[in-house]
């Protein structure tokens, strides 16, 4: 019994952060909206990548919004991200940023967000971070 609640509660992890995916990119990336800084969104993003380098993913959770601290433990995010720094190796640089925005046509909520390409020692990492308009974390995909 403890086994399939454990696994209807990663389910519900998962859809809740598939909603955030798709109301970010349902309509198509755009361009920052005017509520956000495009230097702070880099610099907050830069954070987030600075803190998965250094596999301090409680540190993550804590700059998100409270739906996005509701869907991951830092656990969760460890047994997600740990194959990628096994796989590449040590942090190099950024080589790529593409800044992006959108707004939920239903909520009329703004996002922004980045999308930042990691050299690593031994391959490379794709960052997708997104932010509230309260420069809140609401997703951090790695690829």
């Amino acid at each position: 019994m403890k086994n399939l609640f454990k696994g209807k509660r990663m389910i519900g992890r998962i859809a809740g952060v598939l909603v955030m995916i798709l109301t970010l990119t349902a309509c198509g990336a755009q361009s920052l909206p005017e509520q956000f800084d495009e230097e702070t969104v880099k610099a907050e993003a830069q954070k987030a990548i600075d803190l998965f380098n250094g596999q301090d993913y409680q540190s993550i959770i804590d700059m998100g919004s409270d739906v996005f601290q509701e869907q991951l433990t830092a656990e969760d995010f460890a047994s997600q991200s740990d194959p990628y720094h096994e796989k590449c190796g040590a942090f190099q640089e950024i080589t790529k940023t593409i800044v992006l925005g959108n707004v939920n046509q239903e909520t009329q909520e703004s996002y922004g967000g980045v999308v930042m390409i990691g050299r690593y020692e031994n391959g490379t990492i794709q960052f997708t971070i997104a932010f509230d308009e309260d420069m809140r974390l609401v997703q951090f995909i790695i690829r």
